[in-house]
């Protein structure tokens, strides 16, 4: 047996936890509900300030909140298509929202958008990859 078949057999007796995406799930939704909540006392003023439209500020900051619920949710009522489905759309609104963030603030005069790139990643994590466990779904 070579080096490279042990490796795999290792890999292969190395249980996998089923919930462990949960230690991504609860500081990504803890982080974004609260960047959406810190949104809403003066929303006009705080939307002006980035120069944004009203509009587009609410919405951003109601698909925080919504996606950071929406990802608890998703978790909460795991094994069927619906929670997979509710965890992707979370996924897709978090980096919809951050990837604006990183493209409207930090590539600009500002610097420092490494947690801004981590909850990006985060968001695309669960977009791509739902909850993980719905049967019958192929895997790439």
């Amino acid at each position: 047996m070579t080096m490279i078949d042990m490796a795999a057999d290792t890999a292969r007796r190395i249980p996998t936890i089923r919930s462990a995406d949960w230690f991504i799930r609860i500081p990504l939704a803890a982080i974004i509900i609260d960047q959406g909540l810190i949104k809403l006392p003066d929303m006009a003023a705080q939307a002006e300030g980035f120069g944004l439209p009203l509009v587009l500020f609410a919405l951003a900051a109601l698909a925080e909140v919504g996606g950071g619920i929406a990802l608890l949710l998703g978790g909460l009522l795991r094994n069927n298509w619906f929670s997979d489905l509710l965890t992707r759309l979370a996924g897709l609104a978090i980096s919809i929202v951050v990837a604006g963030v990183i493209i409207m603030i930090y590539f600009g005069p500002f610097f420092g958008w490494q947690l801004q790139g981590m909850l990006l990643a985060g968001g695309l994590f669960f977009m791509l990859r739902g909850n993980g466990d719905v049967k019958g779904r192929s895997l790439i």
